[in-house]
């Protein structure tokens, strides 16, 4: 299996997913949740429909026997949307944070527009939380694990098709946030938008999150394999990584800022903040 089909999906999760707007989310989750919903159960009674979809959240959602995490862990990263100068436009801070008894991804930290999506395990519930506003949504458990994974199939499928795309290997050594790095570029072949990308990889990144049922497993399960081409890239984490558009522009770069064994209690309280349940909506 080439490398490239580990990169994709790993490039889905945190490159892109971090990238789409709060708002935006907020709007799909709410929205998935009430089509899925309809789907199932078709009822014109919104009063029994809503019973019926009581039965299966919250308390009553068998998904996650155990709710807590083996491992408390923090991985912050920082985002530069770039001019036609390379010069830096926007910067953004998100990170992933694995609590003890959930994970959450939190988005344009420090801002305005700070969010935070919860998944809280113990609670079997979501929360997209406004920071500034001091609200929070409270919805059923979504799967983002199978979304996921779903996004990563198309991808790789995808990347079946792109025959001239691959890796080069250019021996650059770089220190990079503390992290011994080498440097390597994929160019793609069918992206409409995309020419290459560099990607500075370390093996001083020694992640292993255990089991998490989210964000966790996908990360351990998305280093590079194997590969006798480029042994400074197995078992690598990409610290750096510079996208280029077709005219050879950079657009955008992610610097992995930290990865620490340890993880702040405070993205899991929602004691100071007003909690709407959106089954009051439906």
């Amino acid at each position: 299996m080439r490398a490239a089909t580990f990169l994709r999906p790993f490039a889905i999760l945190l490159f892109i997913g971090f990238s789409v707007p709060a708002l935006a989310q907020r709007g799909y989750v709410r929205s998935k949740v009430r089509s899925d919903m309809e789907k199932k159960y078709g009822d014109s009674s919104r009063k029994k429909g809503k019973s019926e979809i009581e039965k299966i959240t919250y308390e009553n959602d068998k998904r996650y026997k155990d709710p807590v995490n083996r491992v408390q862990a923090t991985i912050g990263f920082e985002d530069k949307e770039l001019n036609k100068k390379g010069e830096v436009k926007k910067t953004s801070v998100s990170r992933i944070v694995f609590g003890k008894t959930g994970e959450c991804m939190v988005m344009d930290e420090g801002t305005k527009n700070e969010t935070w999506m919860i998944f809280n395990y113990a609670d079997k519930a979501n929360y997209m939380v406004n920071v500034k506003d001091k609200s929070a949504m409270k919805m059923p458990l979504i799967n983002m694990q199978k979304m996921a994974e779903n996004a990563a199939k198309k991808e790789a499928e995808r990347a079946g098709t792109d025959s001239k795309a691959g890796w080069k290997a250019t021996g650059e050594k770089q220190v990079i946030n503390g992290y011994n790095c080498t440097k390597f570029i994929y160019t793609y072949d069918a992206n409409p938008h995309y020419a290459s990308m560099d990607v500075w990889v370390s093996t001083q990144v020694k992640m292993n999150l255990g089991d998490n049922y989210m964000f966790g497993a996908r990360l351990n399960n998305y280093k590079f394999p194997a590969n006798a081409g480029f042994k400074d890239m197995v078992n690598g984490f990409m610290v750096r990584s510079i996208l280029y558009n077709k005219k050879g522009q950079a657009v955008s770069q992610r610097d992995l800022l930290e990865f620490k064994q340890s993880a702040d209690p405070k993205y899991f309280d929602l004691s100071g903040f007003k909690v709407n349940d959106v089954l009051g909506l439906l």
